[in-house]
């Protein structure tokens, strides 16, 4: 039976348990022994975070390719994931030091990774993105139909934005007003979804709407600096880090708010709440054309375990 290497890293923090965790794997150098659909699957199911990912053998030394799998299905991109990738194949792997790595490969395309600050093992991920203001607002009813805790913070013809940072990566943005309001959040009344259907602009319904609830301008303890609180709800789970709904909400500050001709700068604390701060760097460049130019991920990330799990049967 075929063992595979594998660690688990805690993103998005340098301190072991906190942050998002995320499973890698190794998949075997021997092509007969290469892994189905079906068998990523069932590994991503045994370890049941929220994303786990592949890694294939090196064929260019200057590339790494993974696949991401949720434990619903596999995924052409998502954050924290990337994050993770980055940290292991510039920072913390066997082969970090001096090796050129350069670029994820991914379903969602190629991505360019660097490392930002070498005493901190932060990494940078230049993302896709293809942003998307929908014509829809999410209305107040259907939040709190979803979160009722919510009802006094709001006054009745309240309603939110929905943005795509790329195709199939849907949020609705819920500003609050304070850190009592982000804590009164609860999961959704019985695990229940924002329609894609009935709220994206058509050609663009697939994929999820996270809901994604924010307070600009706390002062953090931590940093010693402002920053914007989030926590992010999707049915029944509360995601302690969420790569690509950070990148989502920081794009559509700086579409909206943002100068043309500057990089915007944003630093975004989420988890708190579960007793897994996250830190979330994300950088983004708005063009002259107010359209914009570079959306980047940082963050570092720990690792936590290392073994081997068996592989499933074929």
């Amino acid at each position: 039976m075929t063992q595979l290497r594998f660690v688990t890293l805690d993103v998005f923090t340098s301190k072991p348990y906190s942050g998002n965790p995320l499973a890698v794997v190794f998949l075997p150098e021997d092509e007969s022994q290469a892994l189905t659909q079906r068998q990523k699957h069932q590994i991503t199911l045994e370890f049941n975070l929220s994303e786990t990912i592949f890694v294939y053998p090196v064929k260019d030394a200057s590339k790494r390719q993974i696949d991401i799998f949720t434990i619903e299905c596999e995924i052409p991109f998502a954050g924290h994931p990337t994050i993770g990738a980055a940290t292991w194949f510039l920072c913390h792997g066997p082969d970090a030091a001096g090796n050129g790595v350069n670029t994820l490969v991914t379903k969602s395309g190629e991505i360019p990774i660097s490392i930002q600050d070498p005493a901190t093992k932060y990494v940078a991920a230049c993302i896709a993105h293809n942003t998307r203001i929908h014509a829809s607002r999410y209305p107040l009813q259907e939040l709190l139909h979803l979160h009722p805790t919510l009802a006094p913070y709001f006054k009745s013809d309240t309603t939110f934005p929905l943005f795509s940072i790329v195709n199939g990566m849907a949020q609705t943005f819920i500003e609050l007003p304070s850190l009592e309001a982000l804590a009164a959040v609860t999961l959704a009344t019985g695990g229940q979804l924002v329609s894609v259907d009935k709220h994206l602009d058509e050609g663009w319904r697939s994929g999820l709407i996270c809901v994604y609830f924010f307070v600009r301008d706390v002062e953090d303890s931590v940093m010693h600096q402002k920053v914007i609180r989030t926590r992010m709800m999707l049915g029944t789970l509360e995601d302690p880090a969420t790569g690509s709904s950070a990148s989502g909400l920081t794009a559509y500050l700086t579409l909206t708010e943002g100068q043309a001709g500057q990089e915007h700068r944003y630093h975004i604390v989420q988890g708190v709440e579960m007793g897994r701060r996250s830190d979330i760097g994300v950088n983004v460049t708005l063009g002259n054309d107010k359209k914009i130019e570079q959306v980047e991920l940082t963050g570092t990330a720990v690792q936590v375990s290392e073994g081997t799990i068996l592989a499933p049967e074929a």
